[in-house]
């Protein structure tokens, strides 16, 4: 299958959450690492989230000129197979071209820059991920990164979908049982479903630290 090169992006606590117990999104990484996610962010072809993100976050999802000089932005991609895309969110707005991948006809209007595209679903019924990656590369998208949320990072790791993850930890504890975590969606069942990874490079990144990894298919 012809695919784009997939990195996942993901900034993280100690105890491995990603926003606060209610759900509601913290800021984890420090600048230096929001320096290097943006420049991540430039170098790709496009950015990709769910629809879980763009409701409880409103992210915009482009490149600040802070942080880059004359940024290149990526297409804006949202998983969202029922429409819920708000027609007033950040992330639909005219900074960049979006992408709303959808299971089934949306009727909702959006500025001209948005594309919807309804794409098939898999066996849970959720949007069938090879299926996508095939349409995103027939796209012209060669590097795609994933930036959330926990269910996303988890199915493209589950489908072993993923060619490098950086992993930001921060010096903090969050704690909590039901906060959300890297990866969630509904983990492996067996020991022989283990994710297992390559360490590419760990190195200190502000007063955190920042985990290249490679998939082991």
């Amino acid at each position: 299958m012809n695919r784009p090169r997939v990195i996942v992006n993901c900034a993280m606590s100690v105890d491995g959450k990603i926003a606060l117990p209610t759900r509601k999104q913290l800021r984890i990484s420090s600048d230096e690492d929001i320096k290097r996610m943006y420049k991540l962010r430039h170098e790709s072809d496009a950015v990709l989230v769910g629809i879980e993100t763009i409701l409880s976050d409103n992210p915009k999802l482009t490149v600040k000129e802070k942080y880059i000089d004359n940024p290149k932005q990526p297409i804006r991609i949202i998983l969202d197979s029922n429409c819920r895309t708000p027609e007033d969110a950040l992330a639909v707005n005219n900074a960049a071209k979006t992408i709303i991948i959808t299971s089934k006809k949306c009727n909702k209007k959006y500025n001209d820059n948005v594309e919807i595209i309804e794409c098939e679903t898999d066996d849970e019924n959720q949007i069938d991920l090879n299926y996508l990656l095939e349409l995103l590369y027939n796209l012209k998208i060669k590097n795609l990164m994933v930036e959330g949320g926990s269910t996303i990072i988890w199915s493209f790791l589950n489908k072993r979908l993923v060619d490098d993850l950086y992993l930001y930890m921060a010096p903090i504890i969050i704690g909590g049982a039901n906060t959300p975590t890297m990866a969630d969606g509904k983990g492996i069942k067996d020991i022989d479903e283990l994710i297992t990874l390559e360490i590419i490079e760990v190195r200190k990144l502000g007063p955190g630290i920042l985990f290249h990894f490679k998939m082991i298919k």
